[in-house]
């Protein structure tokens, strides 16, 4: 069995390398690209979101590459995802495709993903799959990690480029720890790794809060690498949506952390009673949170046709009125253009730079 999932940010570097370990012959597809999203487009449903048709285009690049078999999580929610697996194994198996689809009916059931995972690899006994699960959720939190540290240092980085090489050096070092003394050890080796990037400690950046439906933040390609962007534009990222936060609120293997999607409804309930789906609490609670925290701005990124995001849009164009807060909603599709993101980007960084300089401009006259 030759096993490959779609891609989805960082996550296949959680499991790859473990599965492997536990005899599963991974084969993830490639990185997401130009090609990838032309075979999802071409063989999609015209109202299919984006993530879908990246997804799709995942699994034909996996397929022709000599894979034989599909994990993809299914069931029921948080949105049209939960029929994902279903509609495109139609697809595939209509265009001659000859392979197992393996789908999770309840991924936000531990003991479902455990059974899963004891189903395509040589773990045998239960507990051995609740430890293997529970190593890759804690690499992916350490992975999420990683993304802050770079977030947070990239602006600041005195040597151009340094914070990239420690990026990219971390992520080696996470792929060869596979044991959970292995992982403890990798993570303080990265914080130090992060420590040495020389930063100037005396800038104050622009923070920006990145809210919006979970794969389209979190797959680079999705949202043409927006974040990377206005790293690069001297802007801190301050994301509101973590996979392994989406995970823990699930499984619960960070039980200090308080769950996300409950704070998240508190934070909204002035604005959002009740979720509408998807990540849509998240992006309302987590704009009223960030206003709070003095965040300087959002942009809030949905693909073209997410019920949940539209829904949180709206609401969020009147929490933009109310509170006086600059909101930059930014909608992904194949026809987006890379010109267009990056017209309204700089706009967006020139309206919050004239703000703060007003902001200090009033401080200083008011003494």
């Amino acid at each position: 069995m030759k096993l490959t999932v779609p891609h989805m940010g960082l996550l296949s570097n959680a499991y790859t390398k473990v599965l492997r370990e536990h005899g599963v012959d991974m084969c993830p597809p490639p990185r997401p690209s130009i090609n990838t999203m032309n075979l999802g487009v071409r063989y999609s449903p015209e109202f299919a979101c984006l993530p879908f048709k990246i997804n799709l285009g995942n699994m034909i690049e996996a397929l022709e590459g000599g894979v034989d078999t599909i994990l993809m999580p299914g069931g029921y929610g948080p949105c049209r995802f939960g029929y994902y697996g279903v509609i495109q194994e139609q697809i595939l198996r209509g265009l001659g495709y000859h392979f197992q689809m393996t789908r999770t009916d309840n991924p936000d059931s531990l003991g479902d993903m455990v059974k899963t995972i004891r189903d395509i690899s040589d773990i045998k006994s239960k507990w051995d799959g609740y430890r293997v699960f529970y190593l890759i959720l804690m690499r992916m939190a350490v992975l999420d990690s990683v993304e802050a540290m770079y977030f947070k240092m990239k602006p600041r980085e005195i040597n151009q480029g340094e914070a990239e090489r420690a990026f990219d050096e971390s992520l080696k070092i996470i792929e060869k720890a596979t044991g959970y003394m292995k992982l403890f050890n990798a993570y303080n080796k990265i914080k130090d790794i992060f420590r040495d990037v020389k930063i100037d400690r005396t800038l104050k950046p622009l923070k920006v809060g990145i809210l919006g439906e979970i794969f389209v933040v979190i797959e680079p390609f999705a949202n043409m690498d927006l974040q990377r962007k206005l790293a690069r534009m001297g802007v801190e990222v301050v994301r509101g949506v973590w996979l392994s936060d989406w995970l823990n609120d699930r499984f619960r293997f960070k039980p200090l952390k308080p769950n996300q999607n409950r704070l998240s409804r508190k934070w909204a309930s002035p604005y959002l009673k009740y979720p509408s789906g998807g990540e849509s609490i998240e992006s309302v609670g987590k704009t009223v949170k960030f206003y709070k925290e003095g965040i300087d701005g959002i942009i809030h990124i949905m693909p073209f046709t997410c019920m949940p995001e539209l829904v949180a849009s709206t609401i969020l164009h009147r929490i933009s009125t109310d509170l006086n807060y600059p909101v930059l909603s930014l909608t992904f599709d194949e026809h987006v253009s890379e010109v267009n993101l990056q017209t309204r980007l700089e706009a967006f960084i020139d309206l919050l730079e004239r703000r703060r300089k007003n902001r200090l401009a009033s401080r200083f006259n008011s003494q």
